[in-house]
């Protein structure tokens, strides 16, 4: 019972914060030069950890606007992934990790994890390193 109660606790603490995208982090984001997908909504994150938005868009059309978004971005596509990064073209993932990046892809956990509604399961990550 304990242990329940305590995810409970956990889980209401998340939603709770998974609506504030703070305006300092919004600002770190914007003059990073990459641009905030406008159907997406905030779940969670920190500069610290990458920013997680979700939207009910289909994952390819996502990738498809951030692809002509950040045309000189290049594409890491290994192992099933989509990571669109501020860097030179085929580096490995450790490098990836390195650089200002978009991370788009189906997480059919999303609306559990964060009360969203049931179509909302294309996942994006942004994680500002620079």
């Amino acid at each position: 019972m304990k242990r329940l109660a305590f995810i409970l606790i956990v889980l209401f603490s998340v939603n709770a914060f998974a609506a504030n995208l703070q305006p300092s982090d919004s600002k770190l984001i914007s003059d990073s030069g990459v641009p905030l997908y406008s159907n997406a909504t905030f779940v969670n994150g920190s500069k610290d950890v990458g920013y997680r938005f979700a939207t009910s868009t289909k994952p390819e059309e996502v990738q498809k606007w951030y692809r002509q978004q950040l045309p000189n971005w290049a594409l890491y596509k290994e192992y099933g992934g989509w990571i669109r990064y501020d860097g030179a073209s085929g580096m490995g993932m450790g490098e990836v990790m390195s650089e200002n990046q978009v991370m788009v892809k189906k997480n059919d956990n999303l609306p559990a994890w964060f009360s969203l509604e049931k179509n909302m399961t294309t996942e994006i990550v942004i994680m500002i390193v620079k």
